[in-house]
Parts: C-alpha cells; structure tokens; sequence
C-alpha cells in the first residue's frame, strides 16, 4: 500500500464564496473572541464546522458535533462544498512576515498511511491531552472527515516535489491574501507526477510539526472503524489521514512559546531572587530592546525573566548542573532533559512558583511573541513572563527520531495550516 496518496479533496466553490471570509485556523489556537469573529464573518465560514458553538439545550443527538455534521451535509448539497472529480495532491505557497522579513513556504497536501502499530514512519515530538483527543474524536465520528491538516515535515535535500511540481504550475486554484501575507494553491491531478512524488516520500520519516491530537485521533478512529468494519486491508479511507507536508530543507520557521503567569507568583520577590541564583546566574538589562537582542542571539540554554514590580530584565545563565540533575525526575529521558522548557518547568515553575503539570493550563499563558507578553507585565495583566528560544529543528528531528517525546508547549512551528483550503472524506 502507498503511504503517500491522491485524493478527491473537498474544497469551498470559489463561485458560491469569498474564500477570505470562509477560511479560518486549526481550532486549537482560535480564541473565544476570534471564534465569535469568524462565526460573524460568513454563514459558511469553516470554523462552524471545526469549533461549532456550544449552547445550553445541547443534547445527545443536538450537539456542536451533529450540527457540524449537519452544516457538512448541507454545504456539500448546496455546492457550496464541491469535491475534485479526481484524485490530485494540492501544492501550497505561503508567504508571511516576521517582523521586517518576508519568508516563504511551500508545501503539498496528500493523505498519508496511519502508521500500524510499531512502526515509526510518523514520529510525533510532543504529548497529547485526553481531553482534545476526545473532542476531536466526537466531531471525526459525526462528519466522518479530516477537516484540518495534520502539519509535517520531511527532509528532501534534492527538493525534488519541487522539482517536479513547479515546472507545471499555471493559474492557482486559490488565492488569499491579507496583512498576513498571502498564500496560493494549486491543484496537481497529473498521475505521472503524483506517482513519482509518491516514489519519492517512500522512505522519507515524517515528524509531526503540529496536530498531534487530530493525527492520534485518526489513529484511533482508524482503530475503531477496523473493528465496527472488519476491513484491516490497510487500504480504506480511515486507514489515511490528510496531512500537509512541508520539506525542512526549503527552510521553516519554529517560534518560541513563552509562559506568563498572571495569577501571582505565589512567592515574595526576595525569596524568588534567592531561589532562582541557586540554580542561575541573572544578568540584568536596563533596555528591553537590548535584553530580547542578547537572548536571541545566546540562543538556547538562556532563558529571559521580566517580574513585575521591577524595572529590570534578566537573561539567566545556567550555572548549577547539579541541581538541575537533582531537580529534574529520573524518569525523565536524557534526550530532553536538558531543553530550555525542561529546565524551566522542573528548576522554576514547579518547585518555586507551585505551577505542575495539571495546573498549567490554567495558571500559564502560551505566547510566541515576546514583546506582547513583557507588555502583559508592564501593564499589569501578568505577574511574571519566561522566555524561552525556540529549540532547532535538528533537536527536535533527533528527540523525534529516539521515539522521545517532548513537554507541551515545547514548539511553535509558523504558520500554522490554515483550514479550509480542502478536506478529506473519510467515506468512499
């Protein structure tokens, strides 16, 4: 069986919608607010079918999960989803700004098998939650379809997809632009070349950049569906998962993600100071712009410190080894035991300000942008903000690569995929 396929996609009709308005990211980074907007923004916009809002009258058969189904059905009916007339993979171009600078990435979207168990061809970097999974679970049961991407990575230093992709592009099937920047997609339904991009991933590992819980929910409906079914062919529908697939080699972009705590330290600032110089040496900035420099370019294995009620930041240094050693669990493998967000969870957060694993999720703030989050201290909205740099792709390949797994929050890859460029059904 292929592990790289052709599909049917399922696409919005560019005659029936502005694709602006329609298109929307993973459900996992929209905010409350950013969901009420996208709801506001189009009757069809796809964050009804993904994030579909809850309400109190909600039921076993009326839930957010049946009316997504529903709303799925409908559009499809009325052609405002329409469904290639043959299999094709979808290539992507995606240019996005981080401050001044202007990057691009490309990539191609393209069913992939679900990993049987023991094999290691998808190698997922970070753990999932329960709870997401579920969630995830109940809306792939109902519409029975991939509505988002699973984002992975390959390495191809020969850039061969590339190679044989661009030489027959012509007019995209769409476009999108905004502040963003813009992003283009084409739809490549050449057998000849499918095959040989096919050929090409055969051997190629995949790490998964984001979308653990939608691949470890695939697998699970996977499973489930093999055994309701009985067909453990391999070569079913739900035996796939759509992912969009991106060649580290062309380059890709990993944000950090800082913490910032915003319902207290749960220690006075002396204290905080004295318990952190045992493990640390804090080297102070008077200038913000200075500080975010220095830790930018001494890289991992320093962490940025910005408390509120002090006017200076710091850059910390580690310079106890042993304790760390003592402070970081046995269990823990040694692959990851030295990462910037192990030191900080296992030497500072949990045994200085309280904060385990359980209570992160509602004491810590996730955000990629530094400036936004030192701003949350400086007015008052936090209390105390981490930062950390993003680990390299080579580190997280090779973590991946030993079957380790890294702490949540560990990695942002940018831009996240966007949803509503095309589903995958998981019905014939």
């Amino acid at each position: 069986m292929p592990k790289i396929k052709a599909f049917r996609g399922i696409g919005y009709n560019p005659k029936k919608v502005s694709i602006d308005n329609v298109i929307c990211p993973p459900y996992d980074v929209i905010k409350p607010k950013q969901s009420e907007e996208y709801h506001g923004k189009d009757p069809y916009n796809a964050v009804r079918l993904i994030l579909g809002k809850q309400l109190p009258t909600d039921s076993k058969n009326d839930n957010r999960y049946t009316r997504s189904r529903d709303l799925w059905n409908e559009w499809r009916q009325k052609g405002i989803l329409k469904r290639d007339p043959k299999p094709a993979i979808y290539y992507h171009e995606q240019g996005y700004h981080i401050g001044d600078e202007t990057y691009t990435r490309t990539g191609f979207i393209a069913i992939v098998h679900i990993d049987e168990e023991g094999k290691k061809n998808i190698l997922p970097h970070e753990y999932t939650l329960k709870g997401p999974k579920l969630d995830r679970l109940h809306l792939m049961k109902e519409v029975k379809a991939n509505l988002s991407c699973v984002f992975g990575l390959y390495s191809n230093p020969a850039k061969i997809v590339d190679s044989l992709i661009k030489p027959h592009l012509t007019k995209p099937e769409m476009e999108i632009a905004s502040e963003e920047g813009y992003q283009k997609l084409w739809v490549v339904d050449d057998p000849k070349i499918i095959k040989e991009i096919s050929n090409t991933m055969i051997d190629k590992p995949i790490l998964v950049a984001d979308g653990h819980h939608r691949y470890e929910t695939a697998r699970a409906y996977r499973d489930r569906m093999r055994a309701s079914t009985g067909k453990r062919d391999g070569n079913q529908p739900f035996d796939y998962v759509m992912m969009y697939l991106s060649n580290i080699d062309n380059g890709i972009t990993i944000l950090p993600t800082h913490r910032v705590i915003t319902d207290g330290m749960g220690i006075g600032l002396v204290e905080l100071e004295y318990k952190i110089k045992e493990v640390f040496n804090m080297i102070p900035f008077d200038n913000k712009e200075v500080f975010l420099d220095a830790l930018d370019k001494n890289g991992t294995g320093h962490l940025g410190l910005f408390v509120r009620g002090i006017p200076r930041y710091y850059m910390l240094n580690l310079i106890n080894e042993d304790l760390v050693d003592r402070s970081v669990p046995k269990d823990i493998p040694p692959l990851i035991r030295r990462l910037d967000v192990t030191i900080l969870h296992e030497c500072i957060l949990k045994p200085i300000i309280g904060i385990n694993s359980t209570e992160a999720s509602s004491r810590v703030s996730y955000m990629s942008d530094s400036e936004q989050a030192l701003d949350m201290v400086e007015k008052g909205k936090a209390d105390i903000v981490f930062l950390l740099n993003p680990p390299t792709i080579q580190k997280i390949m090779e973590i991946a690569n030993a079957g380790v797994r890294m702490p949540q929050k560990s990695t942002f890859f940018y831009p996240k995929i966007t949803t509503g460029l095309v589903s995958y059904s998981l019905e014939k």
